[in-house]
């Protein structure tokens, strides 16, 4: 913990305070030890960082009077505004002013409210308190935590670096409720209350239905339950999809016994019971046209032609087939002489066809 003054109740020449070193620091009354590593201090300027990046007019974070926001019963006044976070390492050249022995870790950049100023100057209080929500801590086993995120700070002449939910840095026997900003219910320091027991399902199951990690940050939690959709809503596209679905199945079921009756008629030949095989194939359609493509489809039977009994033995189709084809052969011959005796006629008299055809046919009918 930091000195806000040196000696002469004078303020740091370049603006930066330390508001935690490095360092390991136990919390007797809540039985954690609480680890100011680097790992520690950079991810808390990261987070410092992302929230004034997203927020409109971001007015930093609060500096009070002996932690008196986080209980209601207190007044709030504001002592400062916490404007920026810097982390200073063994390893980097920056080097804060600082009247502890540990002048690394993080440091703020604070700008002063009026009464916060006289407080300060005229020596009143000297020492920055820090505080992170037990949530906005990464638990490393063995009662350790590792804050993450700086929740705000305070001026405060009786330091103590210990608390839990959230971890306020001030003398205190009572931890203070980060959630509820209500005082402890009496249970042993360090073991959580039977109302903590409680709501741990609880939020358990929320976290798990937002899908977010147990670690999420509470800025995170709030932005997805916002966008949660309306129970409302969720309920008019349940009953849509189970309508869907209903019809859906409706449709297959008739599609698939329309097939059924196709197979059915496809198949007729190798089919003896229709409504065994219907109901195979609609409790197993793949099965059922695998057997039967590999089977052989029986040849049709033609029966022998039985002799006509009915026309009477004789001779006389064929004696009539005779007479017509002579009588057919002796006409074309005849119609081939008048033809040929005709074109004579034509090229030895120089006569018309018709004419020349007439006469032909006079001559070869006499």
């Amino acid at each position: 913990m930091n000195l806000i003054l040196n000696r002469n109740f004078e303020l740091p020449e370049d603006g930066w305070y330390q508001l935690a070193p490095l360092g390991e620091f136990p919390h007797a009354a809540a039985g954690i030890t609480q680890v100011i590593d680097d790992a520690a201090c950079a991810r808390m300027v990261t987070a410092f960082e992302n929230a004034r990046a997203t927020a409109g007019n971001f007015p930093g974070l609060l500096i009070d009077f002996d932690h008196f926001s986080l209980d209601a019963t207190k007044h709030s006044e504001a002592a400062g505004w916490i404007t920026d976070l810097k982390f200073s390492s063994p390893s980097s050249d920056l080097c804060p002013q600082s009247s502890g022995n540990n002048p690394f870790g993080l440091f703020a950049r604070i700008r002063w409210s009026d009464t916060g100023e006289a407080a300060v100057k005229g020596g009143r209080y000297r020492f920055l308190s820090p505080v992170w929500a037990k949530s906005d801590c990464e638990d490393l086993g063995n009662h350790r935590l590792r804050p993450v995120r700086l929740l705000n700070a305070a001026v405060t002449n009786d330091p103590n670096l210990k608390g839990i939910l959230p971890i306020s840095n001030r003398s205190s026997t009572e931890p203070v409720d980060s959630a509820s900003l209500y005082k402890s219910t009496g249970a042993p320091v360090g073991r959580p209350n039977q109302k903590e027991k409680n709501m741990k399902p609880i939020v358990d199951a929320l976290l798990n239905k937002l899908n977010l990690s147990a670690d999420a940050a509470q800025d995170a939690i709030i932005a997805a339950i916002e966008n949660m959709t309306p129970p409302a809503e969720v309920a008019a596209l349940i009953n849509r999809a189970e309508s869907a679905e209903t019809q859906l199945a409706a449709f297959q079921t008739a599609q698939l016994e329309a097939d059924a009756d196709a197979f059915l008629e496809a198949n007729a030949a190798l089919i003896e019971n229709r409504d065994d095989v219907r109901a195979q194939f609609i409790e197993n359609r793949t099965l059922t046209e695998a057997v039967f493509k590999n089977l052989k489809a029986p040849k049709p039977v033609t029966p022998p032609l039985a002799p006509d009994t009915r026309r009477p033995l004789h001779n006389r189709d064929s004696k009539v087939a005779a007479t017509q084809n002579r009588d057919a052969s002796t006409s074309e011959s005849k119609a081939v002489k008048i033809r040929n005796r005709a074109a004579e006629i034509m090229k030895t008299e120089c006569v018309a066809y018709t004419e020349a055809f007439r006469r032909a046919e006079q001559e070869l009918s006499a």
